[in-house]
């Protein structure tokens, strides 16, 4: 696959970035699904498994949505570049690569932010966002870098007992990944990050790179076995009650992007609680609701940023009533919220239910009531986005001349629409790699 990309790379420009992105998500398929239980090894480097190959297929499909909500003034070189750094990522079988494209993400994604972003401070964004991702992953380089040297070997299959008799190191390798999921109280760079970053980068960063942590954690964990059980109720505890004071915390926002991203900052708390938990049901219902999430959040993002070129500001006081002005993106902004709010019959319902039950088998009762708290708190947020920004109100004379409502539509079906059909069709995101991965 990776060959095959790179053949295509010096005809992109020709192509057209729409052309590009299409034959990728065409041929995926065809090289992600084919391996066995244990994977398809491209290199010594890079393997493919039915399990990382879901975040694949979702990279590529976020792509081509991407450079559809995409300005026109905004490359399609950035866009591409995320997208590939996170297909390498995914595909890494070596952790000492997987850190370098981990990190290499930052490169178009800071890009984006500081050439495209709208406001000054998008300068103060960026660079929280390398204080926070570049901070916490200097102690797991460090520890990449000490057992290389005492062991040869870089690649994903060496055993924890190694990493524990280093002491703190343990800990360095799974701080890094909650930096980027983002876990509270390592949020704070990501939601400065959404409100400047344009439409484009939005939808990168909540589809694309937060399932980089998520992803990396399983993989880590995987490879080195559960953390003590005092790390474990540590960080389980961390990311409960930080799920729960962010879900709090979106009723307090006024900027819908900044609404948005706290409640990513809940849902990727539960994917964190899940996979500490350690269970093959939790993991399945992590990989559930990254994807799912990864489709809400990005579809709300691009979304609002068609909304944004309508109204000319993010603010919900300024919104209201939309849906007697533009009645054709009422059905797919309730569809949305409703898959955001993990109502059935989307994925992030069925990954809610399995993340659930491996807590209610892990952890005591009192993880339980902040788990339902943090689903009221969330979905009350989700009613309060959609009645403010389809409901109440309207302005004419904030609506500018010449826009258009059909992208907003497409962008719309194309992200929520997917939620539904995967619903019905588990087998597509290859429960059987979990089991055997763990």
């Amino acid at each position: 696959m990776l060959a095959i990309l790179l053949s295509l790379l010096p005809f992109s420009g020709m192509m057209g970035c729409w052309q590009f992105f299409l034959v990728c998500f065409l041929s995926s398929p065809f090289i992600l699904y084919r391996g066995s239980l244990e994977g398809h090894v491209l290199s010594s480097i890079f393997m493919v498994d039915e399990w990382s190959g879901s975040l694949i297929f979702l990279s590529f499909w976020l792509g081509a949505l991407m450079m559809m909500a995409a300005k026109p003034r905004i490359s399609g070189l950035c866009v591409w570049g995320v997208v590939i750094c996170c297909f390498l990522a995914f595909s890494c079988w070596s952790f000492v690569w997987f850190y370098v494209f981990f990190e290499l993400t930052l490169v178009p994604m800071a890009y984006m932010i500081v050439k495209w972003g709208s406001q000054p401070e998008r300068v103060s964004a960026t660079f929280y966002m390398f204080l926070y991702t570049l901070s916490g992953s200097l102690p797991f380089l460090i520890f990449l870098v000490s057992y290389y040297y005492s062991s040869y070997s870089s690649f994903m299959g060496f055993s924890w007992d190694v990493a524990s008799s280093m002491g703190v190191w343990g800990c360095a390798v799974v701080v890094v990944f909650f930096v980027k999921i983002p876990c509270y109280p390592f949020h704070l760079w990501l939601t400065k990050a959404h409100v400047e970053a344009p439409t484009a980068g939005s939808m990168a960063l909540a589809g694309l790179l937060l399932k980089l942590g998520g992803f990396g954690l399983m993989r880590a964990m995987g490879c080195f076995g559960q953390l003590s059980f005092s790390l474990q109720v540590f960080w389980a505890n961390v990311g409960i009650w930080g799920g729960v004071l962010s879900s709090v915390a979106c009723l307090r926002q006024i900027d819908s992007k900044s609404l948005v991203a706290y409640s990513s900052v809940g849902h990727m708390s539960l994917v964190q609680l899940a996979i500490l938990s350690g269970t093959i049901v939790g993991w399945v219902g992590a990989l559930y609701m990254m994807i799912a999430h990864g489709l809400s959040s990005s579809g709300l993002f691009s979304v609002l940023g068609e909304f944004y070129g309508k109204v000319k500001s993010r603010s919900l006081v300024v919104y209201g009533g939309l849906e007697m002005v533009y009645p054709g993106s009422n059905l797919w902004w309730c569809l949305l919220i409703v898959c955001s709010m993990s109502c059935p019959p989307s994925l992030g319902f069925l990954g809610e239910v399995m993340m659930g039950m491996s807590i209610c088998s892990i952890f005591p009762f009192g993880y339980v009531l902040c788990f339902i708290l943090l689903f009221f708190f969330g979905g009350a947020s989700m009613m309060v986005l959609y009645t403010s920004v389809m409901h109440g109100s309207f302005s004419t004379a904030l609506i500018p001349s010449g826009v258009g409502i059909s992208k907003c539509s497409y962008l719309g079906m194309f992200h929520g629409v997917p939620l539904i059909i995967l619903f019905f069709l588990p087998a597509f995101l290859s429960l059987r790699a979990l089991s055997g991965v763990l």
